[in-house]
């Protein structure tokens, strides 16, 4: 079967279906999805975007995209927690080749899972960061704490933003590395089980060929991945809303005295706001596969060799669309994840079923890099020729 005619979505389903299926309950437990992630690497999803040749699928942008969706209709954690995982793999597949390019594809394709430790709590100022890289007696050793460590708490590798010699350098360390310490404290209302806790480096043991610098690299279109894998999760969560609000309307025997029908599937009120729900959730599809498809057409551009001029259009442009992607995702999620509330009683509230975990975890997603900030650059944009940010960082003022 060619690639075009492949359905990766499709084929992954069934793990899909099974990793995703105790999701409420893990969530109202505090479970934290080891055998499932254990589930995902042996099913070759952690691998699906590295080239053939490494024992991957080489799926492009549009695939991955549709497939962190699914896998977040099912259980928005799992695919959240691979962000910094597949941001790995597509840095390093879109790297020039070297020694470290090729030995950082061989970890992923020998089952490790990336991890991110970028982010701090601390006093430092915005794009500088507390951590730092440093030599003593017996060589390298980074020293920091950072927070926002999604997906660490069950990864094998990090790379970790760190101050050295005066720049920004990737330290990429083991997370079972002497000095590395997890600690699961992320204490958000919504994706719990992300692993978004604090990562604390002490005197952890580095050498030179795990650090890589930072900065100055050609046009990319790095930020536009990670900011579109959030936007996948979301999408994703707002095609369980649907699924939900038809499982639950369909399962419903109880009416009002006043509805316009015997059953709540017959009633037209309830039928109309099932229809909203889905086109709501159609339109962030639709933005999603857009922004997907301006990510492919710039890798596209960068593993074809394409000079720098066309390297940077095709960034800006992935940039561009994945701003405009966030304005329709997160407001029809989020919408929805209020709305479909309208299709029952009292009952829609039960604990088991867990709908409101919806609207927590979507939210949740949407605190990442706020939608008006994206909303006034894009408008900056399109009246001022004002470039749109790529990278985004935070810290004091």
């Amino acid at each position: 079967m060619s690639v075009a005619e492949r359905d990766l979505a499709r084929e992954f389903a069934p793990v899909f279906d099974a990793v995703g299926a105790e999701a409420v309950a893990r969530e109202r437990e505090r479970r934290h999805p080891f055998a499932e992630i254990d589930q995902l690497r042996d099913s070759g999803f952690t691998r699906v975007t590295l080239p053939e040749r490494y024992g991957g699928r080489g799926a492009d942008a549009t695939e991955l995209f549709e497939l962190l969706a699914e896998l977040a209709r099912r259980d928005s954690n799992l695919a959240q927690l691979f962000r910094s995982h597949f941001s790995f793999v597509d840095r390093s597949v879109h790297a020039k080749p070297s020694e470290r390019r090729d030995r950082h594809l061989r970890l992923v394709a020998d089952g490790a899972i990336h991890g991110n430790a970028t982010f701090e709590k601390g006093p430092a100022r915005v794009g500088s960061f507390a951590t730092a890289v440093s030599r003593d007696a017996e060589g390298l050793r980074l020293d920091g704490t950072k927070f926002y460590s999604t997906g660490t708490l069950y990864a094998d590798v990090v790379s970790v933003a760190a101050e050295h010699d005066g720049g920004v350098v990737g330290a990429l360390v083991r997370t079972d590395a002497p000095g590395v310490v997890r600690i699961d404290d992320w204490n958000g209302f919504g994706q719990r089980l992300t692993g978004s806790g604090t990562t604390v480096f002490d005197g952890v043991r580095v050498a030179e060929t795990d650090l890589t610098p930072r900065g100055g690299e050609p046009a990319g279109h790095g930020g536009a991945f990670v900011q579109l894998v959030l936007l996948a999760v979301v999408a994703g969560i707002g095609r369980a809303v649907v699924d939900d609000a038809v499982r639950f309307v369909r399962a419903r025997t109880r009416t009002y005295s006043h509805a316009s029908a015997a059953t709540a599937r017959e009633d037209p009120l309830v039928q109309e706001t099932v229809g909203e729900l889905s086109g709501r959730s159609f339109a962030a599809d639709a933005a999603l596969s857009v922004a997907a498809t301006a990510l492919a057409r710039s890798s596209a551009a960068i593993l074809a060799g394409a000079d720098e001029g066309e390297r940077q259009a095709r960034a800006r442009a992935a940039d561009l669309a994945v701003a405009r992607a966030q304005q329709v995702i997160l407001p029809a999620v989020l919408d929805n994840a209020t709305a479909l509330f309208e299709v029952g009683g009292a009952s829609a509230l039960a604990e088991d079923l867990g709908l409101d975990r919806h609207w927590r975890n979507a939210r949740t997603v949407a605190s990442h890099n706020p939608l008006r900030y994206k909303t006034r650059i894009v408008g900056d944009h399109l009246l001022n020729d004002t470039p749109v940010v790529s990278w985004w960082s935070n810290g004091e003022a």
